[in-house]
């Protein structure tokens, strides 16, 4: 083994193990607001039980863990049938003549067997590293859809209440116009704002149908089941979401990223297969045995040891061992990447996620509130003749435009949460 692989080697070993070790309690730790919420808890069991990509995953962590013990196994033995004939065609009617049965296994230098076993042993450790992100994929992207079904159902709710609010607007510009102190065009203008809404709502109904069906994929439901979430997102109002210091997030994504372990599982891997490339300059052996029947003659024994030479070294193991090297030293440079991307991703979600919570509470504490009073003026202005009808549909819209801008920033709080949670990445599952 070089000085770099060995020295890489006593370095990266502890740290490994420590991510290893470390990494389920560190899952634990969770931002997402909803994660305690029983239905969200039930609808997240049910999606990692079910989910088809998660149980891809496991049956190929099987399939590779089955592979393992056959990697370090000997190669098969062969059995040979043959008939010798010497002097006579039928045994015992002259010398070397008769039928012979042999046996011959092939024997690899010590130490090649179980190196091929760690490096198999080393790939089985991927796909478990492989279940772990999968299973951050699933939960994340689950989390992401039931925001953009708690989002839709939300503005449903608010244009709703904003086409009571205009309707009633409506009735009351209609009643001026009647009793002479209002135009025609108020009129006309209330009730295309009206009308309006009713576009908005079944816009916002299929982005309903679309969160729906997204879970019911992730979940394996047929199409049109029902997706029971007992809370609104409005639910997040008045509620101290927690931002916990970025040191800690970063902390917990260094310990539980699977990405990080499989990427630490590759350099130990390629480590292994130097160490086994270099042991292929040694020879195997053959082992063989035979046995002949000669009728009335003696029987003969016989056995031999062969041995297979790596006569052709240079163009061969020697070239295995430079193409291991210049793989160990990707794996070290890609673990490097990748802990960059993921030191990256992560700050990433965390700045927007606080962007989200601090933007939220200063809408939901003073924007809001604001808006309500100017509203309540605005109403009372017109009623008394001494404030326009356009005032009061521009304190209306600013009103419903700002609940509207508040729940989207509860909704980039539990995506940005739920995309924290999953390390800041957004893994493909399929």
């Amino acid at each position: 083994m070089s000085p770099l692989v060995s020295v890489f080697a006593r370095r990266s070993l502890p740290v490994f193990l420590f991510l290893v070790l470390a990494g389920p309690k560190a899952r634990s730790q969770e931002t997402f607001p909803l994660a305690t919420d029983p239905s969200m808890k039930a609808l997240l069991e049910e999606t990692l039980a079910r989910n088809p990509d998660l149980m891809a995953a496991r049956e190929r962590a099987s399939a590779s863990t089955a592979r393992i013990a056959p990697a370090g196994a000997l190669s098969d033995p062969v059995v040979s049938f043959g008939y010798d004939k010497g002097e006579a065609w039928l045994p015992g009617g002259g010398a070397d003549t008769g039928p012979r049965i042999g046996f011959s296994q092939e024997l690899p230098f010590s130490g090649k067997r179980g190196l091929r076993r760690d490096v198999s042993a080393r790939e089985s450790e991927l796909t478990q590293h492989a279940i772990a992100a999968v299973s951050l994929s699933v939960t994340y992207a689950l989390r992401k859809a039931v925001a953009d079904l708690l989002l839709a159902r939300e503005s449903i709710a608010i244009i709703q209440d904003q086409r009571r609010a205009t309707s009633d607007i409506e009735e009351l510009t209609r009643a001026r116009y009647s009793a002479g102190l209002g135009s025609q065009l108020d009129v006309l203008r209330a009730q295309a704002e009206v009308a309006r809404f009713d576009q908005m709502r079944l816009h916002e109904e299929g982005l309903v149908a679309a969160a729906i069906a997204e879970v019911n994929r992730l979940r394996g439901r047929p199409e049109g089941t029902t997706v029971e979430i007992a809370g609104k997102l409005k639910d997040l109002m008045g509620r101290e979401i927690e931002v916990p210091p970025l040191a800690a997030v970063l902390a917990r994504a260094r310990q539980a990223s699977p990405e990080l372990h499989a990427a630490l599982t590759m350099v130990e891997r390629n480590r292994l297969a130097i160490d086994l490339a270099r042991r292929n300059l040694k020879p195997d052996f053959v082992v063989s045995s035979s046995y002949a029947f000669r009728g009335s003659l003696p029987d003969r024994w016989s056995a031999e040891v062969g041995i297979v030479l790596p006569a052709y070294r240079k163009s061969r193991q020697r070239q295995a061992i430079v193409e291991a090297e210049a793989q160990y030293r990707q794996a070290q440079a890609e673990q490097e990447a990748m802990s960059l991307k993921a030191r990256s991703s992560v700050e990433k979600a965390y700045a927007d996620f606080k962007a989200a919570v601090l933007e939220a509470r200063t809408i939901e504490r003073e924007v809001l509130v604001i808006d309500a009073l100017a509203v309540e003026s605005a109403l009372a202005g017109f009623r008394s003749g001494q404030t326009p009808f356009i005032a009061v549909l521009e304190a209306h819209r600013v009103l419903y435009e700002d609940q509207r801008q508040h729940a989207e920033l509860l909704f980039h709080i539990l995506w940005h949460s739920a995309l924290l949670d999953a390390l800041g990445m957004e893994r493909q599952t399929s």
